[in-house]
Parts: C-alpha cells; structure tokens; sequence
C-alpha cells in the first residue's frame, strides 16, 4: 500500500488463513462417555433387581434337598414351593410309587381322569395308605396348628383306620358357644385351613360330634346332646366344604353325643366336647362300604322263603 501523502512510512497489513481446530480438543467424547455410562448404570439396576429372585430361588432349592417333606423351612408359607403338592402353603411330597400308581389308573378307575369328549378332568389327587403318609399328614397338621396358634386345639392320630384329627376347646377358647352350634372364628379358619389339606388327598372321611353329659335343663321341644353334637358336627362339615374340600369326600356326618367321652372317669368334663376326623385308609373305607352299601350278601325274606341275595357285579 502507497503511503499517503504527509506520512513518512508505509502501513502493511497481513493476513493469516484460519485453520481447524484439532478434533481431540471436541467435545463429541464426552457425549459417548456419557451413552456409555447410562448403560452401565441400566446394567447395574437390572442385575440388583433379579439378584434377589434368585438368591430365593437357591434358598428353596437348597431347603428341598435337606428336607424332602418340606420345601422352603422358615419359608413354608412364603410361596416358593415346588413340590407336587401344595397345600395352601403347605407342601407334601407324593412317593414316587404313589405316583405310578395315580399314573397307570384309567379313566374308568378315575373318572376325573378323562371326561366324554376327551377333554382332561380335574387334576388327580393321590390317594394315601399307608402310615408313613398319613404321618406325613400329621406333620403338616401339626405345623398348621403352630402356624394359627392352635397346638391346644388340635390334636392328630395315625391309627389303623386311618387318621384320626380332634378339634377340641382349650382353656381359654370354647369351640362352639355353649349349647349352641355357633363356631368361634379362630376354629373356623382353622377349618378351613384343613380343608386346604384334606381337599387335596382323594381320602374320604367320617365327621363326629361330640359333648359332654351335661343335661340339658328346660328346653322345650325335647333338643339335647344327640341333636347339639349332630348339628355340631353338619356344621364343621359346611365351614369345610364351603372353604374347599369336595363334599363327595365326606362319608358320614354323625352325632356321638356324650357316648365317646375322651375322660370316661369324667364324663361332665368340658374336654370330651369336640368334632372328630377321621380320614379314611382303603382298607377302612372298604369295610363301611360293605356295612352301608350293597357289597354284602343279604338275606331276602319272600313267601316262597329265604333266599340268599349276592350284590350285582
């Protein structure tokens, strides 16, 4: 540039082409820091969500293996059983013979095995025999009444007939108000607990009432212990059916009155008032269908005279 006049020197000026800025002085990595760290974190909370699952799901497993009668230990009523049976959170194993054996019925020894049109029936339902399961039974009896707070109230028997389950007063808890059939709420859900159990075996069984030999004083219309003890015991049977156990499962619903006491020596006493369960071997079931039913040979008196009648095939 030509200095302009009066001035003495020359003014230059220059001119420097910008470049690019280098690429790692970006801020793009800090972006793909950022995608990979959200990632993590997803990665962290999903893992922290199902380690508790499967730390339970170990813990059953583990408990399964060391006890074969109970899954789950301090667990039993938490849901993870996974044994064959379940009932209502108590579990019960099946023997694996007892299961051959409900395998290989058809469906004309099980109808509920198969119905008309070929669609599967109910789930079929083991049927105990032997005494060691029914002391299986007993023990989950046993664990219930723990459970409700109820071991003064129930009391369980592996005899030969079958089991033998006593539901009864204690101290401080009368079952049944006195003289009347109306159940104390703490022995109906215990019922219906048991009804939980008993529903799931295809066992049948006997329910009894029973009473003390107080008299009754001034009733009209001649109700005593006969009438109280049987409609003590039809209602233990309804709370049963109603909380699940099918009624076809109930044989015999009888009224003993004070002819069974538990004390003989002391009839009076309030601790032979109870309703009595008496869960069915096949051999018993066997022997009270052939006095009931029609398996027997009968006599038939006619004009012609007696003839002797053998049950059809």
């Amino acid at each position: 540039m030509k200095p302009r006049a009066g001035e003495g020197h020359e003014i230059i000026i220059k001119r420097r082409s910008k470049k690019g800025g280098h690429d790692g002085h970006g801020g793009a990595w800090k972006v793909a820091f950022a995608d990979f760290t959200m990632a993590m974190m997803a990665l962290f909370m999903v893992l922290w969500i199902i380690q508790p699952q499967t730390q339970d799901a170990s813990r059953a497993n583990a408990d399964q293996l060391n006890n074969p009668l109970v899954d789950g230990g301090a667990g039993i009523f938490d849901g993870t059983s996974t044994t064959p049976l379940d009932l209502d959170g108590v579990p019960v194993q099946v023997s694996p013979r007892q299961d051959r054996e409900n395998q290989a019925r058809t469906p004309e020894e099980d109808p509920g095995a198969e119905q008309g049109d070929g669609q599967p029936g109910p789930a079929r339902r083991p049927h105990y025999a032997e005494s060691q399961q029914m002391q299986d039974l007993a023990k989950l009896m046993e664990t219930l009444a723990l459970q409700l707070d109820a071991e003064a109230n129930i009391e369980v028997q592996v005899v030969p007939q079958g089991l033998r389950i006593l539901v009864k007063d204690d101290a401080q808890r009368f079952m049944f108000n006195r003289g009347s059939s109306h159940l104390n709420p703490h022995f109906e859900k215990l019922l219906q607990r048991l009804a939980g159990i008993l529903a799931r075996v295809e066992n049948h069984l006997i329910i009894s009432g029973h009473t003390d030999s107080m008299p009754y004083r001034g009733v009209v219309g001649g109700y005593n212990n006969w009438n109280l003890s049987g409609d003590r015991a039809l209602r233990a049977r309804n709370v049963l059916v109603e909380a699940g156990l099918p009624s076809g499962n109930v044989l015999q619903v009888a009224a003993q009155a004070d002819g069974m006491p538990l004390l003989p020596s002391d009839p009076e006493n309030g601790a032979n008032r109870r309703i009595e369960l008496l869960l069915l071997t096949s051999q018993a079931e066997g022997l009270y269908r052939e006095l009931f039913g029609e398996a027997q040979v009968r006599v038939e008196y006619r004009t012609e005279g007696a003839q002797l009648s053998a049950p059809e095939s």
